[in-house]
């Protein structure tokens, strides 16, 4: 069922409804006309295996899918370790013939209404055009750095251990260890996303339309880490898609394989963050190169108590965040007190100074991986007193930078 507060006016030849489990083909079709994709039936088997109808909507024109938005439930970690609950936006397009309708708006509003009725602090997504989800109270979350490295030439400082207990793994064997290492790893990394057992077999399975022309994946594990990997060999390049470490041991020791493969010309990793470690550990850290840098995850908090309270702050902090929210109406004025050791945040009408915060920016400064004073900069956060502004500043800030880990 729809929720009974209705979303925006549309034209009344356009409905809303919860999708079947048979709408899945045409939900496909409209996905892939709006992305420039083609799903075979190999593809749609393997996305069953995640689609939950219950979890998407559809907007209809005469019988035909028009619009849609789905999610995928997650646990995501925040600074300080704890976890919370979470949907992830996903599967989001309208038709190029329905544009400029409202059909998006309508869609969004009945789905974080329904984020909101069942209690979710905090929703997620990753955007294919970063000018629309502003609107709609997210804000960029965690940050996505292309690294490629030239092998011959990344040498490690000499000062640098080799801390070894690296091996090759199959996939069997990557299915019995890999979800343990990741769940290390996700405690202790702000953003990073929770895998289900439907998630790891999906992407062990290693199916060939996932390859891009290149290998099959290759695996490297120790205690504390793992990587996958392909070898394209009409470039002799290693493309890393997948890497958790839970210790920097591991971390180093995962590194310095990688970085000695045979045949290989060049590294590539696309999800590193903007302060990666290993551009430190290298002789010369220029040979960790950034083509790219683009938005990873964007958060949306959808109920500011439960959210910051949950997370540990770097200093202690006693402010009344004053948080705009014109798209779901859940701002107001909130009391965060909070330090290294935990924290409270409830409604309040004064009691401590007054930061102004868009609610996009709250979710920019969730995980740590955002500045408070960048923000200000760019009039979504206003404070009278400098001095409060930079203590806002250094208790949201993150031990680690954040990363999600997993696209959806």
């Amino acid at each position: 069922m729809l929720h009974a507060d209705a979303p925006p006016a549309l034209p009344p030849s356009i409905t809303l409804r919860r999708s079947t489990a048979a709408d899945l083909p045409a939900i496909a079709e409209a996905d892939g006309r709006a992305f420039g994709l083609d799903y075979t039936d190999e593809h749609l088997e393997e996305i069953r295996a995640l689609f939950d109808p219950g979890r998407h909507l559809v907007a209809e024109d005469g019988g035909e899918i028009v619009g849609v938005t789905g999610s995928f439930s997650f646990d995501v970690t925040l600074p300080g370790g704890a976890l919370l609950p979470a949907e992830g936006v996903s599967w989001v397009s309208v038709a190029v013939t329905h544009r400029r309708l409202g059909i998006l708006r309508a869609l969004l509003t009945e789905q974080h209404r329904g984020f909101v009725a069942d209690g979710l602090p905090v929703s997620l997504l990753t955007a294919s055009e970063g000018a629309i989800y502003g609107r709609f109270g997210y804000g960029i979350a965690t940050e996505h750095r292309e690294g490629e490295i030239s092998r011959r030439r990344a040498a490690f400082r000499p000062d640098v251990p080799d801390p070894g207990g690296v091996r090759q793994a199959g996939a069997d064997e990557m299915r019995r260890t890999a979800p343990e290492i990741h769940r290390r790893w996700a405690a202790q990394t702000p953003g990073a996303l929770s895998r289900s057992d439907t998630w790891w077999d999906l992407h062990l399975a290693d199916r060939r339309w996932h390859r891009d022309g290149a290998s099959a994946l290759f695996h490297l594990v120790h205690a504390d880490g793992y990587v996958s990997y392909r070898i394209d060999h009409a470039t002799q390049t290693c493309r890393i898609s997948d890497m958790a470490t839970a210790s920097d041991e591991a971390y180093i020791a995962l590194w310095r394989t990688v970085l000695a493969l045979d045949l290989v010309e060049t590294v590539f990793a696309r999800s590193l963050t903007a302060f990666e470690p290993l551009q430190y550990l290298l002789a010369d850290p220029r040979q960790l190169r950034t083509p790219k840098q683009y938005d990873g995850m964007w958060a949306r908090v959808l109920d500011v108590p439960a959210a910051l309270s949950a997370r540990r702050y770097s200093t202690e902090v006693d402010v009344v965040l004053d948080v705009r929210d014109p798209f779901l109406d859940r701002g107001g004025r909130f009391r965060l007190r909070g330090g290294p050791d935990g924290a409270e945040c409830a409604a309040a009408e004064a009691g401590a100074p007054v930061v102004g915060i868009e609610m996009a920016a709250l979710g920019s400064l969730l995980f740590g991986g955002a500045h408070a004073g960048s923000l200000a900069r760019a009039g979504l956060i206003h404070a009278d007193d400098p001095a409060v502004l930079r203590r806002v500043s250094t208790a949201f800030q993150g031990e680690r930078t954040p990363r999600h880990g997993t696209d959806f």
